[in-house]
């Protein structure tokens, strides 16, 4: 039985989020077995060396519960991204993940006797998670907004989490991925959708007589409001 072409694309949205699964577990599993500590890899504000922390800290994380927290929507989130806009996932993936961890190097807290190094992947999470929803308002999709409201419900910490009440937590990671998300759904907003929107037989309608008025048409109605035929404005319309 060979696979529809459906099959395939889910199967295909599927690959980024186990890739990206497979890298921070195999990351923090190394780091558990040798016993060591990557958190230097970090992005580490406004210093040289932290710049590399842009590329690398989405994969480090402190904790067994911070990865745990972290994998279900990194996948979910990403598998959606492909899913629905394979045409610009890529680009608006590093996009999110390159100028997210900019801002946080550029304005996030660093210690002023000791360094404060933002790791994990929440900040990339918060920005796709804000990037699929408010697709979904922009281009009034509500597969999208579902999707995210799930995630969020899956992912309770993400609304709370731009609130001083865990320490440790990279507030700024958070609440800079919301600003990219949303940002980069606007820009977006009509760019590489793969989906089709349902469209209603009147929205049809309405599509189609604004552009005959445009090009001059009228349309002539029955006692009923039913279209019998466009006539242009120019021409004179005798009625029996």
């Amino acid at each position: 039985m060979t696979k529809s072409s459906k099959d395939i694309t889910v199967m295909s949205s599927l690959k980024v989020g186990v890739i990206l699964l497979a890298i921070m577990w195999g990351v923090y599993l190394t780091e558990l077995i040798m016993g060591i500590s990557l958190s230097h890899w970090g992005v580490l504000p406004r210093t040289k060396s932290g710049l590399w922390g842009i590329l690398f800290s989405p994969f480090l994380h402190g904790s067994w519960e911070h990865i745990i927290n972290n994998s279900p929507p990194i996948f979910i989130l990403s598998s959606s991204l492909y899913y629905f806009y394979r045409k610009i996932a890529s680009e608006v993936l590093l996009v999110s993940w390159i100028l997210g961890g900019f801002c946080i190097w550029a304005a996030a807290r660093n210690g002023d006797h000791y360094n404060i190094y933002h790791i994990g992947m929440s900040g990339v999470i918060y920005s796709l998670a804000f990037l699929v929803f408010f697709s979904g308002v922009f281009r009034k999709e509500a597969r999208l907004m579902a999707i995210s409201l799930f995630v969020v419900f899956l992912y309770g910490s993400m609304v709370w989490g731009n609130f001083p009440i865990q320490e440790g937590d990279s507030l700024e990671a958070h609440a800079f991925g919301a600003i990219v998300g949303i940002l980069l759904a606007y820009i977006y907003r009509k760019s590489g959708a793969t989906f089709q929107k349902k469209r209603y037989q009147f929205e049809i309608d309405e599509e189609n007589d604004a552009k005959l008025s445009a090009q001059g048409y009228r349309k002539i109605t029955d006692e009923n409001g039913f279209t019998i035929r466009y006539v242009h404005k120019n021409d004179k319309v005798e009625e029996e």
